[in-house]
């Protein structure tokens, strides 16, 4: 039983089936022909939503620039270049720009317009949404950001507005060097206000309460689903640019399964971990991919004992970082002994953010137990336990499991449980503080250690442990703020300093610098691969086929 769209464009080929066919399969149940441009990936967990204003996750960040499209984009280099603004101005002093939008279409054939971006920038901003990335547009300088995220002025006040149908006008309230790069993020995408509005607040749970702009449309999805699936978009700006027909996503959370599906040739990618990587390491298909991501555990302050820096010390001290990453991870990770990845922010003379910079928290088991002795006499129990929250995925259960062991054979007296909980469930109860220690995991999303350490400041929706220091909240807003945002070598060492004070105090216990160790077929071209923002990218990818891959 199906439904078709008396609709033009991508919107009419939309089919909405009872039952999704088969991973891998053709309309009759075959398994798809090599021939095809139809690209299976795998998924390690749920998309939590495709609301771009709304998404947080990786996962949802990479379905959603498949379906829209924003001002920027993100080239092959890592560059921003130009997607819905055919052109830009910027005014001497970096604070006033002008986009100029190309000629492009919805997927219901209305057009682009300035609106949708100022809507979508309102909907992004508003307190009242409760969009967890809403501090990206005070970071991005927008003005009036800050006081609409505070409730002191309303969203409508934020600096942008529509010039006219094609021309958006955009005020900063100082200039900021990497802002055209965040133009790129979900958060910063259109959003046509009467398709919304007509969803009544059932927007992105189906495909026809999706409006795209991008490469892609959405032809099937069901929240928490196993599946979704996209079709190329015929009306998108540069379809002849695009040549896959499809992308079929498969949530395959055990790494052996998505071995056995790649292996039976219906993923074209599959995440390893693990064993799997030293068995695979040598595959002319292997590869080991930088995340930029930080993997870390998040003490929740508001719990009985872990208000205590002392025993936060001695937490986060305990266990073996190198034995996780090259034991357990397996996959090119690295200890982490920072709160900003190293090979992901330069800044003064191309400088690394790590060159020169100190490590904080190197495993030291004796420490660990002199820090616990003194938490137990600071806090007058000789007993703890906690319970670390974990996503129910193989690399974190591995993980998870590793850092239990580590903990309790290094702390007597303390005891860790795992709870393993869908990645969506982790990251609300997370937000919601609903949990003792949780294992998280963090990508920037623009190219700044802000987009790291401003995470931890005592008003951000990030801050999920809830520790709270006004020297370091003084910190990143003066590295926000001129002079400092005039003057980048002083920048830079504020935000060294700014980093010692989140890791000095055990805000935070960093465990691995992620990659990913993946196989992705030789005949899959042209996919891109990013530590910034969107980390995979398909727009332009296509597959070798036929006698071009040698058959």
């Amino acid at each position: 039983m199906g439904l078709t769209m008396a609709v033009s464009g991508c919107r009419a080929q939309k089919i909405y089936e009872a039952q999704p066919p088969a991973a891998g399969s053709g309309e009759n149940g075959n398994v798809r022909s090599e021939d095809s441009q139809v690209l299976n990936l795998q998924l390690d967990a749920e998309i939590s939503t495709l609301d771009p204003q709304a998404a947080v996750d990786s996962a949802s960040f990479e379905v959603i620039a498949c379906l829209m499209e924003g001002l920027y984009t993100i080239d092959e280099n890592g560059n921003p270049e130009p997607a819905m603004a055919e052109r830009m101005e910027v005014s001497q002093d970096g604070r006033n720009y002008r986009f100029y939008l190309r000629d492009a279409v919805w997927s219901d054939g209305q057009p682009v317009t300035a609106a949708d971006f100022v809507y979508g920038w309102q909907r992004g901003v508003d307190p009242d949404q409760g969009n967890e990335n809403a501090a990206l547009f005070r970071i991005a300088g927008l003005l009036y950001a800050e006081e609409i995220l505070s409730g002191a002025a309303d969203a409508e006040l934020l600096g942008v507005k529509a010039a006219d149908e094609k021309v958006l006008e955009v005020e900063l309230s100082r200039p900021v060097p990497y802002f055209i790069s965040m133009l790129a993020l979900p958060e910063f995408y259109p959003m046509n206000q009467a398709f919304f509005e007509s969803c009544q607040g059932q927007y992105g749970i189906s495909p026809d309460t999706v409006l795209e702009n991008g490469p892609f449309c959405l032809e099937y999805y069901q929240p928490a689903g196993q599946e979704i699936r996209l079709v190329k978009n015929p009306d998108y700006w540069q379809a002849d640019r695009v040549k896959l027909e499809e992308i079929s996503y498969q949530v395959v959370k055990d790494s052996q399964q998505a071995l056995m599906v790649y292996e039976q040739g219906m993923l074209d990618m599959a995440l390893l971990s693990g064993e799997q990587v030293e068995l695979y390491r040598d595959s002319p298909e292997f590869r080991s991919l930088p995340l930029g991501s930080l993997w870390y555990i998040s003490p929740n302050l508001r719990t009985a004992g872990l208000e205590n820096e002392s025993l936060r010390m001695a937490l986060a001290l305990s266990y073996d970082k190198e034995t996780a990453v090259s034991m357990v991870m397996k996959d090119g990770s690295k200890a982490a002994c920072c709160a900003v990845p190293a090979n992901s922010m330069y800044g003064p003379d191309g400088q690394d953010f790590r060159d020169g910079a100190a490590e904080y928290l190197k495993t030291d088991k004796e420490l660990a137990a002199v820090y616990l002795e003194q938490a137990k006499q600071e806090l007058g129990q000789d007993a703890f336990s906690f319970t670390l929250l974990i996503e129910d995925t193989e690399a974190a259960g591995n993980l998870g499991q590793f850092l239990q062991e580590e903990i309790q054979n290094a702390l007597p007296g303390v005891t860790i449980q795992l709870e393993p909980v869908p990645k969506k469930m982790r990251l609300e109860r997370m937000a919601s503080g609903d949990y003792e220690l949780g294992l998280t995991r963090w990508g920037a999303d623009y190219s700044d250690p802000l987009a790291f350490l401003d995470m931890w400041t005592t008003d951000s929706a990030f801050n999920y442990g809830k520790w709270s220091d006004p020297v370091y909240d003084q910190l990143i807003a003066s590295a926000s703020q001129e002079p400092l945002t005039l003057d980048a070598a002083a920048r830079w060492e504020t935000l060294h300093q700014a980093e010692a004070r989140v890791l000095e105090q055990a805000a935070i216990f960093p465990v691995c610098e992620k990659a990913n160790g993946v196989l992705l077929r030789s005949t899959v071209k042209n996919a891109q691969f990013h530590t910034i923002g969107v980390n995979r990218v398909w727009s332009h990818a296509w597959k070798e086929t036929g006698e071009a891959s040698g058959r």
